[in-house]
């Protein structure tokens, strides 16, 4: 059987029941899937500057729907980013490091 070391955790750290509602839940509809096949197939690359990758496209909200509720399916809000730049994005807006 693998063995891994233990991790200590300080209480405020342990992960606990999900509370993030589910992507339906958030807005991301049937609406949302038409949008967004809309979005990627007028701009299949993604827009960070020196990118121009192909693969794994994620369309990002420039305006979070939290922030703008109602640019939620509006184009001119929208960017088409591959994972990786959609995933430093996220990580700089969200400042995860606590």
């Amino acid at each position: 059987m693998p063995w891994a070391p233990q991790t200590h955790r300080r209480p405020d750290q342990v992960a606990g029941p999900r509370q993030r509602p589910s992507a339906r839940q958030r807005g991301y509809d049937a609406d949302w899937e038409h949008v967004r096949a809309a979005v990627i197939k007028a701009h299949p690359v993604c827009s960070a500057p020196g990118c121009g990758s192909r693969h794994r496209l994620n369309v990002d909200h420039i305006r979070t729907v939290r922030e703008a509720p109602h640019l939620r399916l509006d184009p001119a809000n929208l960017q088409v980013l591959c994972q990786s730049c959609h995933s430093a994005r996220t990580s700089r807006e969200h400042s995860w490091n606590r």
